[in-house]
């Protein structure tokens, strides 16, 4: 039978406060396989450490468990002072009497008794360990970055910076990810793609990434260090190469492209002229003397213009933008739902954002948001019938120091659920 050493740590107040260390200790005296039991005030201590170290070595124990605070915080620190003292460091266990037993009880009885069950459970563990030992593999110095997102791009580049080849795999057809859709970044309000496009020219340039766009992840197998990935490349029907994204191709393609969207789009196979005229409207802004009809490099251009003048892109606009520009729908559509900017969705007058951000939402951001709602009777994400209000929520407005912040249209308020009847009665006569 195993010679076991109990350790019992008082960890100031925090255990001994709720859980009659002492007791315990005694207890264990006479626990079958514990030769050795005793409390310490802080064991994690260097005095602690070495009344474990002594014990090991006085009463020949091969075998410790240090009742203490989580394993993640000290059990390497036990487990070190373990291998010092001749045993294998994995016949060291924590029993976490503290987060699971003392801070969660007041019952000083019953924290006592759980805690006996607790350290109880982690001595048969120990009698039961074997001695384990660290084993050496060779790994494959490369790694494997799985999303070419800002978040992916900067990995990769760090990584190959180091001297290390990198596989960069991204699932669309080009690397960039979600950053790319937005128009600032907080909280510089710098463009996104002033800095989005340096990194993606240098992780396609860097000598040590090698970039595999349009690919997915098929198997995963392997162990760490060495693992085995097997990657699908889709089908381009383009020469990688050679394209220089001149849209050429798109003109000259035999196969007709159908919108791959679910559901599909109702548009209205009919636009009353007055709107006609509109969208022609629109549409004239951008010709030049050269061309009655501005070129189809203007595209995002006019969306954005028919997104103001409508509040939002109607169903009819983007058909008729593509019959105008003889720009397949699909495409259209595409652009339309890739920009955060556009809605499909008719929108409000006034767009009203609540911050719900960290500051935000612990000053109360949840019951503005909650009298909002009350008041305009929609939840977030949606229009009153009247399309005066539109409700949203942000991550953050960029203004904590006065949260709970709301933004309305381009204007920012520190709002209480107080002040959020007057709030709507201000824009309401506006």
């Amino acid at each position: 039978m195993k010679r076991m050493g109990l350790f019992i740590c008082h960890c100031g107040t925090n255990i001994a406060e709720t859980v009659d260390v002492e007791e315990l200790a005694k207890r264990f005296e006479s626990y079958p396989g514990i030769e050795f039991s005793t409390t310490y005030k802080y064991m994690c201590s260097s005095p602690g450490q070495e009344m474990i170290t002594n014990a090991i070595k006085e009463h020949n124990l091969d075998g410790i468990i240090v009742a203490a605070c989580s394993p993640t915080l000290h059990e390497l620190t036990f487990r070190k002072v373990t291998r010092k003292s001749g045993l294998n460091p994995f016949q060291c266990e924590i029993a976490n009497v503290r987060e699971q037993c003392s801070w969660v009880h007041k019952d000083k009885e019953k924290a006592t008794e759980k805690a006996l069950r607790i350290i109880r459970s982690i001595i048969e563990k120990v009698r039961l360990n074997e001695d384990l030992e660290p084993i050496k593999v060779d790994v494959t110095r490369k790694a494997l970055v799985i999303g070419g997102g800002i978040a992916g791009m900067q990995a990769a580049l760090d990584i190959a910076e180091s001297g290390y080849p990198v596989i960069l795999v991204e699932k669309e057809p080009s690397i960039g990810g979600h950053m790319a859709q937005l128009s600032e970044t907080f909280p510089t309000l710098d463009c996104s793609q002033c800095i989005l496009t340096p990194k993606m020219v240098e992780a396609e340039q860097h000598e040590n990434i090698k970039l595999l766009t349009y690919s997915e992840i098929e198997e995963i197998s392997g162990y760490v260090g060495n693992f085995k990935v097997k990657i699908r490349e889709k089908a381009r029907y383009v020469d990688v190469d050679k394209c220089t994204g001149c849209d050429v191709c798109m003109n000259s393609c035999p196969v007709i492209n159908k919108p791959m969207i679910h559901p599909l789009p109702k548009y209205s196979e009919k636009i009353e002229p007055i709107e006609i005229d509109r969208l022609n409207g629109i549409i004239a802004r951008y010709a030049t003397d050269e061309r009655d009809t501005p070129g189809k490099e203007l595209l995002i251009q006019i969306l954005q213009d028919i997104n103001l003048e409508y509040n939002y892109l109607p169903e009819y606009s983007l058909k008729y933008v593509s019959e105008v520009f003889q720009i397949p729908l699909s495409r259209v559509y595409h652009i339309a739902t890739f920009y955060t900017a556009f809605s499909l969705e008719p929108r409000g007058k006034h767009t009203i954002k609540v911050c719900t951000g960290t500051a935000c939402h612990t000053r109360g951001a949840p019951m503005v948001l909650e009298e909002f709602e009350r008041q305009l009777g929609i939840s977030r994400g949606e229009t009153t019938p009247d399309l005066e209000f539109t409700l949203e929520t942000v991550n953050c407005l960029g203004c904590c120091a006065l949260g709970p912040v709301v933004m309305v249209d381009q204007d920012y308020h520190s709002v209480t659920p107080g002040k959020v009847m007057a709030l709507l009665k201000k824009y309401s006569e506006s």
